[in-house]
């Protein structure tokens, strides 16, 4: 906001210097970030922070300087002479949107006289980086400066049947604004029009048909409230921004519309000459709310650490414009009403900021050290990073992905849910517009986006979010989840759960279960379990999905439901003595019925509760000519050993032989030559 030094005195008589303003504001909260000398006068670049919309007005600004050194804020006078004529029999108004439009005045002034603005007016505009144009254009642009109320002045004679619609655009219509542009609308955006035709896109900028030029006799003066959000909008997506949809976007006040209209009609009839047709037609659908708000001198000097009597409390609060309702007020208590160009304050401590920032911040007493308390990692924060020092120790590298994809993402099938993904209303590119069900389609994406760099072989993983529909449609079930991609088969993959297990201490049986799921090989695919609880998936991708990304490799890929590794990790510390006596090991080979998973051989083994039996691994399983059609060869090896001495050959024999008859006659398993 660029305020003019002189300027600023018509509305507040001050003695200070231009610097000594500048350290003021500064100092309440109005960061003056350059000052620019211009002719006699100098330019003042005020930092105004998105919630406070009523500094962007000369008179907001004086408002605060008023307050800070005691001075009367003065408000222009806004009485004038009208004719006999009465604005409804000349015009009228239609409001088709009522929501993006809540209010919407309208004046007539007629026999105006188009010249340049006088030499006062061209100065003050000059000031602050105008140009001045001719005296209508000059005096909207004035008001607008010193309300922060945007106005627009139609040449109304150019109007199609003399009136007003304010609707939404058709899509497809077209304007011309006033710098020109050719603006291509859609029904989104909100539009002034006539009878016929858009005549200004609604907040932003007028348009060039209907626009004061030297052959104007009759003006129709708009003052209005659009809603911010849309203006906001509109202005981006056809990169026009002006002075007005700066102040729409952030919210002008309601109730000035009214009075910046009948300032401006003023000045109009006394620079341009013109005559003010009888009454306003003031369309306004925003219901009067008074906001009212409690505040505490004793919460108020708790949190500043000082002891402001309520009578200064009262004081600053009340030059800021608040009212202070005597119904209200206790001895510790005073009850606040806020006015309607505050929008920002609502809360207790809204008020207390008031009082501090014009009492003084510096006046706030400061520690001279800081405690400072360390916190203890949560649970999830250890695991997570001995988790993914597990995985990168084993060459794995980290990525983050979006959390909003796209609708390709479903198309090989999901693994958590298969109802349809959660869409986002107002997506930042409208082709991703879902929230993700899995992270193992944005893996494969990364993967592609490597091969096309030339990097064939990709392991990697990903910990994060996804985020499940419900049935009730309320929010989302946000699931943690670990995604792992390997480009080392199958066994490897499972190789790193096994690990990651391992090192967390989880102790639950680990299962997998063989699984047909559309995204993986049907022959190289299983559901993983923990403790009897779903953990995750794991496969091969299909034939069709490695088609489908033009992969040279083929990875593996396992989701994991993270949330039970957390419930079933043990971080207490322990550890197991290196063994002294030697091991003695035995590689075995059984031939088996295909249905005869790895688990169960294991699992049979276990259940022998055999002391000696140190470690049990597997290294291979074998189809092919010698094996017989429908059967399967899985080698694997026994480690054998005793915490007292060494096993004797004999002993192992006999141990190995429990082993063999127990498979045998469990699962029908033959000893392979």
């Amino acid at each position: 906001m660029k305020i003019s030094y002189n300027w600023l005195k018509d509305y507040c008589k001050h003695d200070l210097s231009v610097e000594d303003l500048s350290e003021k504001l500064t100092n309440a909260g109005l960061v003056v970030d350059t000052i620019n000398p211009v002719d006699d006068d100098f330019c003042l670049e005020v930092e105004v922070t998105s919630n406070r919309p009523d500094c962007l007005g000369f008179i907001g600004i004086a408002r605060e300087v008023a307050t800070i050194v005691r001075s009367e804020l003065i408000i222009p006078g806004v009485d004038y002479e009208t004719t006999t004529e009465n604005v409804n029999d000349l015009t009228g108004v239609t409001i088709e949107d009522n929501e993006l439009c809540p209010r919407y005045t309208a004046r007539i002034i007629k026999d105006v006289k188009i010249a340049p603005s006088p030499e006062w007016l061209q100065k003050k505009i000059n000031s602050i980086g105008l140009r001045p144009v001719n005296n209508i254009v000059d005096i909207t642009n004035y008001v607008l400066m010193e309300s922060g109320q945007p106005l627009h002045a139609f040449d109304f004679d150019k109007l199609s049947e003399k009136r007003i619609v304010v609707r939404r655009a058709k899509k497809g219509e077209a304007m011309e604004a006033i710098d020109g542009s050719k603006c291509t609308l859609t029904d989104e955006m909100l539009v002034i029009a006539d009878a016929q035709r858009p005549v200004a896109i609604a907040g932003i900028m007028g348009g060039r048909d209907t626009e004061v030029s030297g052959t104007t006799k009759n003006i129709l003066l708009e003052s209005a409230f659009f809603d911010p959000r849309n203006v906001r909008r509109t202005s981006r997506k056809l990169s026009l921004i002006s002075d007005s949809s700066y102040r729409f976007e952030r919210r002008v006040d309601p109730e000035c519309v009214e009075w910046v209209s009948r300032r401006a009609a003023k000045m109009i009839m006394e620079i341009a000459g013109g005559q003010v047709v009888e009454g306003v037609i003031d369309q306004n659908y925003i219901e009067g709310k008074n906001v009212s708000v409690a505040l505490r001198m004793s919460r108020m000097n708790r949190l500043l650490g000082l002891n402001i009597d309520k009578k200064t409390a009262k004081d600053i609060l009340e030059r800021l414009q608040f009212t202070i309702k005597p119904e209200g007020e206790t001895e510790d208590n005073l009850t606040v009403e806020v006015p309607s160009f505050r929008g920002d304050v609502y809360r207790e401590v809204d008020l207390i900021e008031e009082v501090a920032r014009i009492h003084g911040y510096d006046k706030i007493p400061v520690k001279s050290n800081i405690g400072v308390k360390l916190t203890q990692d949560n649970i999830f924060d250890k695991v997570t990073e001995k988790t993914k020092s597990v995985i990168s120790g084993l060459g794995f590298d980290e990525v983050i992905t979006d959390s909003i994809v796209d609708e390709l993402h479903e198309r090989h099938g999901t693994i958590w849910s298969e109802m349809s993904s959660l869409k986002i209303i107002n997506p930042i590119r409208q082709d991703e517009n879902l929230l993700r069900k899995a992270l193992v389609h944005n893996l494969l994406r990364v993967k592609k986006h490597n091969q096309n760099y030339g990097v064939e072989k990709t392991n990697i993983y990903e910990l994060s979010k996804i985020y499940l529909p419900q049935e009730d449609d309320g929010m989302p079930e946000e699931k943690e989840c670990l995604c792992i991609l390997g480009e080392e088969g199958f066994l490897s993959l499972k190789g790193v759960i096994e690990a990651i297990l391992s090192q967390l201490n989880i102790v639950q049986k680990f299962e997998t279960m063989r699984s047909d799921f559309g995204l993986f090989n049907p022959e190289e695919s299983a559901e993983l379990k923990l403790g009897g609880k779903l953990l995750g998936y794991i496969g091969g991708l299909s034939r069709e999905v490695i088609n489908d990304y033009d992969f040279r490799t083929r990875p593996c890929v396992a989701e994991l439901d993270y949330n039970i590794l957390i419930d079933n990790t043990n971080l207490e510390s322990s550890y197991r003595k290196i063994p002294s006596l030697p091991t003695v090991a035995r590689d075995l080979a059984v031939v088996s019925d295909e249905k005869v998973t790895w688990a169960g051989i294991k699992e049979c083994i276990e259940s022998l509760n055999i002391d000696y039996v140190d470690g049990i691994e597997f290294f291979d399983v074998y189809r092919g000519k010698q094996v017989e059609k429908g059967k399967k060869s899985i080698a694997f090896r026994l480690i054998f050993r005793a915490d007292d001495r060494t096993l004797k050959s004999e002993e192992v024999d006999k141990l190995q032989e429990e082993i063999v008859e127990n498979l045998s006659n469990t699962f029908g398993t033959k000893l392979r030559a």
